[in-house]
Parts: structure tokens; C-alpha cells; sequence
């Protein structure tokens, strides 16, 4: 008799010693501050282009898709990084003196940091490959990097993305203001 109640007293005390551990790690004592973790925060959108920008070799006439993924990652002090990853979709141009036809490919990705402040403008500019489509007799061109683009996204100082937007280089053209 005298074993089963040893034994069941020891049940208890190896039971209740498995429980005040996790017990005691959960709790925070009297004054301690709140620790503030890094929070990651991510957006997508998929964007139109069109417009005019300057080739390598000519005046191109793009139209095409953009898609931008941003991702946030703050400090504990404030502020943080943006990864933003620029990839086109399908873009094609054509080209206004010879009447050629582009391809545009790629994507990039750029990493800006941010302070820990109310809004913060951050602007990338990836780059991308020109392809000429030329067919023989022309010569075989290789893909040339093109920066015809700059992705802008505003972030907020706990990370949150309020907006992206992408703008062409555009060529200002005098005969059509």
C-alpha cells in the first residue's frame, strides 16, 4: 500500500514539475517591456505599359505588362528593407524608323532600405533585355540591357505597402505634346 501511494506521489510531483516549467517560461515578470519582432509584409501587381522610349538602336513603340512583387521586412528600431522584383510579361515594341520588331524580357530585383518614418517614397530602376526580332539577312544582335522603366512603392515606417506604380522614360515628342 505503502509503494502505491509513494508511486503515485511521484506521478504527481514528476507532473507537476513537467508543467511549472512551461508555466513559468510563459509568464513575463512585473515590468517588463514588450519586445517589438520584425514584421514582413508583401504585395503583388501587375501593371500595363505603353508608350514610347528609346531603344538601342531607335524610337520604340512599347506595349506590354509589368508585374511588381514588393516585400517588406522592418527593424525592431523602425524602418527595414524592400525587396521589389520587376518582371515583365509579354512586352513587344516596334520600332518607329525601321519598323522592326522588339522583344523585351527579364526581370530584376532591387533591395532599398527605409527609415522608420510616416511614408517613404522608394524608387527602383530594373533593367531588362532588348531583343531586335530581325530576321536573315540581318545580323544576330545579342540581347541588349534597357533600363525603360522606374518602379516607385510607398511604404510606411511599420513596413505596411500603400501603393505601386510603374512609369516609362517616356521620349518627350515635340509633334505630339
Amino acid at each position: 500500500m505503502r509503494r502505491r501511494v509513494a508511486r503515485r506521489l511521484c506521478l504527481l510531483v514528476a507532473a507537476l514539475a513537467l508543467t511549472g516549467p512551461v508555466t513559468l517560461a510563459g509568464a513575463q515578470p512585473a515590468g517588463a517591456a514588450a519586445v517589438a519582432f520584425p514584421a514582413v509584409h508583401a504585395r503583388t501587381a501587375t501593371l500595363a505599359l505603353s508608350g514610347q522610349i528609346q531603344g538601342a538602336e531607335e524610337k520604340i513603340d512599347i506595349t506590354g505588362s509589368l508585374s511588381v512583387t514588393v516585400v517588406t521586412r522592418t527593424n525592431t528600431g523602425g524602418g527595414g528593407t524592400a525587396r521589389i522584383i520587376s518582371a515583365l510579361g509579354p512586352t513587344t515594341g516596334v520600332g518607329q524608323t525601321t519598323g522592326g520588331r522588339y522583344l523585351f524580357v527579364g526581370a530584376d530585383s532591387d533591395e532599398l532600405a527605409f527609415p522608420p518614418g510616416p511614408v517613404t517614397p522608394l524608387i527602383a530602376s530594373p533593367v531588362f533585355r532588348e531583343i531586335g526580332l530581325f530576321v536573315p539577312p540581318h545580323p544576330i544582335v545579342p540581347p541588349h540591357p534597357i533600363s525603360f522603366l522606374k518602379v516607385g512603392v510607398t511604404v510606411t515606417g511599420d513596413g505596411e505597402i500603400d501603393d505601386i506604380v510603374a512609369l516609362l522614360n517616356l521620349i518627350e515628342d515635340p509633334d505630339n505634346p
